[in-house]
């Protein structure tokens, strides 16, 4: 079972400053989802001081995270355990070290999910849910941008949640539609990040766990032309196709 909760606070955090978006950042963000990643490395080396060290930590483990794990044919799983491990050696203190030990185990629980740790799964999904609920009472404190990448961490949440419950549970099918509706009023928002993620686990859902492929496939032929050098969304887009045709 893959949970598709990572990436959501990685992004969150970009938006923390009255400033809105860190440019900087962006680029990065944009290097990685094309795939740049060489590049994308030299950036965040170079830009580490305008970025600050909370953004600079996260976009080093979502770039791990593509280079080493989901975005490679060659995987180098402990290079990617190993970046992890570097952000993760000491309890947190303040509220920027919650968020990123938040975002570290959002990471771990789809790595973990991926290579099928199942049990060390379970334990690191009920401490991300744990931290998350933290959250929720802040989320009358959040606009525009936050308030809409909170939005999707929570339909995410919902949707999954609800999918493991027994298929007789009399709100199970509802709940499902509502956050499924939410992800896909995301999927049209104006800042690329949140669009991105949006249309990203809008179609993981509709193509891994709704079986509608073909609606699958209108948020990876967006995400490929808008990232034409990410060849994971190509492949989605055959696997869409593949499904469609069976």
């Amino acid at each position: 079972m893959r949970f598709l909760f990572a990436n959501i606070f990685f992004a969150f955090v970009f938006y923390q400053s009255a400033g809105g978006q860190n440019q900087a950042a962006q680029a990065v963000f944009e290097l990685i989802y094309n795939q740049d990643y060489h590049k994308a490395e030299e950036l965040l080396r170079d830009q580490k001081d305008s970025i600050g060290p909370l953004y600079s930590a996260v976009l080093e483990i979502d770039l791990s995270y593509w280079k080493n794990v989901t975005g490679t044919d060659d995987p180098d799983y402990k290079a990617f355990e190993n970046t992890l491990d570097a952000y993760d050696s000491k309890p947190s203190e303040t509220e920027s070290e919650t968020v990123t030990e938040l975002i570290i185990m959002s990471y771990r629980l789809r790595y973990q999910l991926k290579r099928y740790q199942l049990l060390r799964a379970i334990s690191t999904r009920r401490k991300t849910v744990e931290l998350f609920d933290g959250f929720k009472s802040q989320s009358n404190k959040l606009d525009g941008d936050q308030l809409q990448l909170f939005k999707l961490y929570n339909a995410l949440i919902v949707y999954f949640d609800n999918y493991l419950k027994p298929f007789f549970a009399g709100d199970k099918r509802s709940e499902m539609n509502e956050a499924i509706a939410e992800m896909e009023q995301l999927t049209r928002s104006n800042h690329i990040i949140i669009r991105t993620l949006s249309s990203y686990f809008a179609g993981k859902v509709f193509l891994n766990y709704e079986k509608q492929p073909q609606k699958a496939a209108m948020h990876f032929e967006w995400l490929k032309a808008r990232y034409p050098e990410n060849k994971k969304f190509s492949e989605l887009l055959i696997e869409c196709s593949d499904m469609h045709e069976n």
